[in-house]
């Protein structure tokens, strides 16, 4: 049996729907509430597995109120209702566990019912299904961590969720298979928290970097709507609890996230050893969340990017030679007009004999400071 609460500031629109709940059975109304204060206020001996939530009412818009809902009630899903179509798009997209038009239509109530009960159990599978891996591959490293990893740098265990972020933002379950988000702004703040490595963030500050161009009113309908879709996304994947609230800040528990960003920066600090020369050459894809090109992620796209460079610089002397030439087209790829990349890559090459693949670099050399820029070679 689920246990249910209903929301709406309409007491008739109360009864209808607990009416057609227990027509359907399977479901208990465990209690009715006219404000969202009070159903926050009841939330200790409550327990919801669905919260049935009116969007507009009096005091706190139903949007807002569900991410104080969730913050009582993690493991409960929320099924908005609502008189008004223009909130459809803006509460959620096709992928949505429930919206529902008043006056709510008993098949469609149905629908959405079947569709928590499937999403459950899809995330109880996965739930097993990451606890079997967890303890199963406890010796595993995660795709962040090459199998050298020694003390110095760290190495990396297997974890639930595993990101990338360099290149692409891409984010894998336990059993490896890619997280889709519901819109692109429920990426982005994903994304955003995660960037902030576990640290609070103001709401004020999100809806600045994520809505600059919005009214605050029209930006914190939007935040609320993209929360719920983050968490939702996220419970799916098998983490509930990912997004934490308190003080009117916003955090994310990242210690069940293992991402390629993290154990980049790990071997950049151990200093200027080519040991990790191939595997960083394989962890950095791209610049850090080079496809989405964020603007809050600037800085530290160009952190790491420098930090990258100066590895590549002072380890290109000690590598073997297998690492050498791709360390070299890599710092020609991120700073063309260096001559002295071309210069020992041409070395390298005339020693190896590969007379072809000097020419052409050679070529290519000529082509960028003879042509484009103007100088003799």
């Amino acid at each position: 049996m689920l246990n249910a609460i209903l929301i709406d500031d309409e007491e008739i629109a109360l009864d209808v729907l607990e009416i057609l709940l227990l027509e359907i059975g399977g479901i208990a109304v465990a209690g009715k509430f006219r404000l969202a204060a009070d159903a926050i206020e009841c939330a200790a001996g409550l327990k919801p597995d669905l919260i049935f939530l009116d969007i507009e009412m009096p005091g706190t818009n139903g949007l807002a109120a569900a991410e104080l809902l969730l913050s009582r009630y993690p493991d409960a899903e929320i099924v908005f209702v609502t008189a008004h179509h223009q909130y459809a798009v803006e509460a959620f997209d096709t992928n949505a566990i429930g919206y529902l038009l008043k006056p709510v239509a008993k098949e469609k109530l149905v629908k959405t019912l079947g569709r928590y009960t499937a999403l459950q159990a899809k995330a109880a599978k996965r739930r097993g299904d990451s606890s079997g891996a967890a303890t199963g591959g406890a010796d595993r490293e995660s795709s962040g961590g090459g199998a050298g990893a020694n003390a110095g740098v760290g190495s990396t265990v297997r974890k639930p969720l595993n990101l990338k972020a360099m290149g692409s933002l891409e984010l894998y379950d336990a059993e490896g298979r890619l997280v889709t988000w519901r819109t692109k702004k429920t990426k982005e703040l994903f994304a955003y928290l995660w960037h902030h490595g576990g640290s609070p963030v103001y709401r004020y500050r999100i809806l600045d970097h994520l809505w600059p161009e919005l009214a605050a009113d029209r930006a914190q309908t939007l935040f609320h709507t993209t929360l719920y879709n983050l968490r939702s996304t996220l419970r799916t994947a098998g983490f509930p609890e990912a997004v934490a609230f308190g003080d009117e800040r916003y955090w994310m528990r990242t210690d069940d996230i293992g991402c390629d960003a993290d154990r980049l920066d790990a071997i950049l600090r151990a200093g200027d050893t080519a040991e990790f020369a191939e595997e960083l050459l394989s962890l950095y894809r791209g610049d850090y969340l080079e496809t989405e090109y964020y603007g809050w992620a600037e800085s530290r796209r160009y952190e790491l990017r420098s930090a990258f460079i100066r590895y590549l610089d002072k380890a290109v002397g000690k590598a073997g030679m297998t690492a050498t030439e791709p360390m070299l087209r890599k710092l020609i790829e991120y700073e063309p007009y260096r001559e002295r990349s071309y210069d020992l890559l041409l070395q390298h090459l005339t020693a190896t004999g590969d007379t072809a693949g000097a020419d052409r670099l050679r070529q290519s050399k000529n082509r960028i400071f003879d042509q484009e820029l103007g100088l003799p070679e």
